[in-house]
């Protein structure tokens, strides 16, 4: 070949480069999360720095063959392809599964899956802004949409892979640091506090996941769709909002306000719950013909000053969303939940959707949710709730384990056999004390775990040695049916290695409190014959007539479900009630919300 016909086939490349059409990039318009966050980390810029050595691919050259040659070379190679990308082995994996064909460049460079990948992480909520994920999206963007984007575009296609693996892990698994959360309950267990929180992983692969084509579409089906989670991400996406008008201020320090009070503290009060959409267009009544005019002081007050109907009724929504006593009365209970900001109730929202994240997929056709927070079970069916029932959980030193099982049999007049933790850190020291302990209980002590086994008198057992735990306790002790029992008439089973079941109860007062928190770990119910029809309507060998006479008596009966009732007990502290339509907040009774840094999102 001459240098005739170099010269010409060089400004003819010229000439196809300058005439190659701009990438969909080109009119990107940044949205304004996007301009909020444009600061990027220098580092970052050095790590993605054009190559000497790499070769520009353009559209006009575009050979899928030598991509894929020069992306097994990389990959594979000593290479600097991979520097500093956190994911290296998984890269490698995914490219080798896809025979190195890329996942982001096409014939035009990168294209219109790029432009998808930016605006469904845009769009997700979920993704705060200074968050790693946040800022590489940002870097990227910003990258693409220079000059030089076409250069270097072997990196920039695992760095796309980086993002997209990173974006969905996010989406499957959330920020929450479950690693920290454990090592803290191993803490607490020092302590003699046996927390437990059992988690369920979604079942996606993640190379298949990469490999899709419809990033949209898989994003959407990997998203949670039960125990609230869209609701959830609406009520945060009207926090946002709130955020931005600018939410409420804090209330001025008080006792105590209620219905009559007038005064400045009961103006910003309405201000306050005017803000957070508690206090809602309300007319007042009219005041009764002949009624008389109390005597007034002779200083006035504007109308908006005065603890009126509609700002008690305001106050009643506010706390009944807050899981408190609707009293309308606003005490330091009342007050210190008003006076949380709304990045608090943002960030609580946040980690409640993460925990929704490692709850089961199944679609199930009707289930069980207890809200240990919540004090309330929930029977779900054909994705509408049919029934709530107050429940009773454990207290803070036996608390409830998160977990998910399934119901498989029912016991009526059941025997209450106390757990050999009860009985060592209860029944043994109470003994010692008094000897009478256990017949005051109407408690029996059996050789073996059968009612039918052999009885044990209590004088005949020295109680002593068995204080300090170095020797076990050989025997069972049980408490027969009767209206005394622990575990009241009824009781649920779902066979799981904490011991934990629903129940009934003979100390039925508790549940006229608003917080219920009394048990060594088991979930009480309120109306646990209201559950057994329930369950029966499923289920045609379970005879109500007939389970209506043994409660009637005191002989144990067990009845086998044959359609089996799935129940998960979780720990949601924020939720969404499609009743009211309303975001509700409770108490975080177990302290788990401190222990996954809900202050860190």
């Amino acid at each position: 070949m001459n240098h005739t016909h170099i010269l010409l086939v060089t400004l003819l490349s010229s000439i196809l480069l300058l005439a190659e059409e701009k990438t969909p990039f080109e009119g990107m318009i940044s949205s304004p999360k996007t301009e909020q966050n444009s600061s990027i980390n220098s580092n970052k810029k050095e790590e993605l720095k054009p190559q000497k050595k790499t070769q520009k691919i353009s559209k006009k050259s575009y050979n899928p063959e030598e991509i894929s040659l020069r992306l097994k070379e990389g990959i594979r190679g000593k290479g600097k392809l991979l520097h500093k990308l956190k994911s290296k082995r998984f890269l490698k994996k995914l490219y080798k599964k896809n025979n190195y064909q890329p996942l982001w460049i096409g014939e035009n460079g990168f294209g219109s899956k790029v432009s998808t990948l930016f605006r469904t992480i845009e769009a997700d909520l979920t993704i705060t802004p200074k968050t790693p994920l946040h800022q590489e999206y940002l870097y990227l963007i910003k990258y693409l949409k220079n000059k030089d984007r076409n250069k270097d575009q072997l990196r920039i296609e695992l760095k796309l892979s980086q993002l997209y693996l990173d974006f969905l892990k996010h989406t499957l698994y959330g920020r929450i640091n479950w690693k920290q959360f454990q090592a803290r309950l191993g803490y607490k267990k020092r302590k003699k506090i046996y927390g437990n929180w059992i988690r369920y992983k979604a079942p996606y692969n993640l190379i298949e996941l990469m490999q899709r084509e419809n990033i949209k579409e898989t994003i959407q089906e990997i998203t949670p769709h039960q125990f609230g989670y869209p609701e959830l991400q609406k009520a945060l996406q009207k926090l946002l909002v709130l955020k931005e008008k600018g939410a409420w201020d804090k209330l001025p320090p008080f006792k105590r306000l209620e219905l009559g009070d007038q005064g400045d503290n009961v103006l910003k009060l309405r201000e306050r719950l005017k803000k957070s959409g508690d206090l809602k267009h309300c007319e007042l009544p009219p005041k009764k013909l002949f009624e008389k005019e109390e005597p007034q002081e002779n200083i006035s007050f504007q109308p908006d000053a005065t603890f009126d109907p509609c700002l008690n009724e305001a106050v009643k929504r506010f706390q009944k969303r807050h899981g408190l006593t609707d009293d309308g009365i606003v005490g330091p209970s009342t007050i210190k939940a008003m006076n949380q900001t709304v990045d608090q109730k943002i960030q609580k929202v946040l980690l409640n959707l993460d925990r929704i994240k490692w709850l089961p997929r199944e679609e199930d056709k009707r289930y069980l949710i207890v809200n240990i927070p919540e004090y309330m079970l929930h029977y779900i069916e054909d994705h509408q709730e049919k029934e709530q029932i107050k429940v009773i959980v454990g207290n803070p030193k036996h608390p409830t384990p998160i977990f998910h099982n399934q119901i498989s049999f029912i016991v009526l007049n059941p025997y209450w056999k106390v757990p050999e933790g009860i009985v060592k850190r209860e029944i043994i020291p109470a003994m010692i004390k008094d000897p009478n302990y256990l017949r005051k209980q109407g408690l029996e002590i059996h050789e073996r775990w059968s009612e039918y086994s052999p009885k044990i008198a209590p004088e005949s057992i020295y109680w002593e040695q068995y204080q300090d735990g170095f020797i076990k306790f050989p025997y069972r002790i049980m408490q027969p049916p009767s209206k005394k029992n622990a575990l009241g008439k009824i009781k649920f089973k779902f066979p799981n290695r904490f011991d934990v079941y629903l129940h009934d109860t003979p100390t039925r007062y508790l549940f006229k409190r608003d917080k219920r928190a009394f048990s060594h770990g088991c979930v009480r119910l309120s109306q646990p014959k209201k559950l057994l029809q329930t369950i029966a309507t499923f289920n045609d060998n379970i005879k109500l007539k007939k389970a209506e006479k043994i409660l009637q008596g005191k002989r144990q009966r067990q009845i086998n479900i044959e359609e089996k009732l799935p129940i998960t007990i979780l720990y949601l502290t924020a939720g969404f009630d499609n009743q009211s339509n309303e975001l509700e907040f409770r108490d975080d009774i177990y302290h788990y919300d401190k222990m996954q840094n809900v202050d860190k999102y």
